[in-house]
């Protein structure tokens, strides 16, 4: 229907396939797209308008540019995709509900991890230019040397699930209050994982940072030591349990997200 398509398409599509036009709108966009592309003429759509946004750490100003959009283009309620911590800041700028309700409408590929897993940390993720952070810390771990570590990188999501598997920990390094695909990814792949960062990335979902299969880093350091101490114990690691994603029905996220 084009890029982006018009909301008069869209009405008709569903016309078209004898489906009713007051369809709820799962509007997935980011502060970019709503830079560059945004879908405009909303307030001709007859039902519900949901506008799930990701991406909220990246750009200026990302929090104003969702709130202006809102503004020109009303929506009935937003959430955060990617952003749990976030929710109280985007609360104070916007007059509908706004939640997070991770990990929203995804789906990760599943995995069986192997009987005798590599005991390396794993590092899958960019570091080009966007990603000084991941940078650094993946090239300290390489120049310190003090734990078995591999960095590499997937062409899908379906290949990074099989390289998880492999191996009896994972290292996930998100942006800038971003809980990210990874984060989800790798417990999809039935491993455990170490977060470089604050376990204040999930919000209120606090039991997603207690998880027995997630743990967290602070510092180079930090990390080392953490990870030296749970590989000194392969057999103990390699039976942490991991519960899949906390996957939502599509109905129960809609009334969540929808709900006053």
């Amino acid at each position: 229907m084009g890029t982006p398509p018009s909301v008069e398409a869209m009405i008709a599509s569903l016309q078209q396939r004898g489906l009713d036009r007051r369809a709820v709108l799962l509007h997935y966009t980011d502060p970019f797209l709503l830079r560059s592309a945004p879908l405009c003429g909303l307030r001709q759509w007859p039902g519900p308008r949901l506008l799930a946004c990701g991406d909220l750490h990246h750009g200026n100003n990302p929090i104003e540019v969702l709130a202006a959009y809102l503004e020109a283009e009303p929506h009935d309620a937003v959430l955060l995709t990617f952003n749990p911590a976030l929710v109280a800041e985007v609360r104070k700028r916007l007059r509908v509900p706004v939640r997070s309700l991770p990990p929203t409408f995804f789906r990760y590929p599943s995995a069986v991890p192997v009987e005798q897993p590599l005991l390396q940390l794993l590092h899958l993720g960019s570091l080009g230019p966007h990603h000084p952070r991941r940078r650094e810390l993946v090239a300290g771990l390489q120049t310190r040397g003090r734990l078995p570590f591999r960095h590499a990188s997937t062409s899908s999501p379906e290949e990074a699930a099989a390289l998880y598997a492999q191996h009896a920990l994972v290292l996930n390094v998100p942006l800038n209050h971003d809980l990210n695909h990874r984060f989800f990814e790798v417990m999809a792949a039935g491993v455990p994982q170490v977060v470089f960062g604050d376990p204040g990335l999930v919000g209120e979902h606090r039991h997603l940072a207690e998880r027995p299969d997630v743990f967290w880093a602070f510092s180079l350091e930090e990390l080392e030591d953490l990870v030296l101490g749970l590989f000194a114990e392969p057999e103990r690691l390699r039976v942490i349990p991991v519960a899949p994603p906390p996957y939502w029905e599509l109905k129960d996220l809609l009334k969540a997200a929808f709900a006053p």
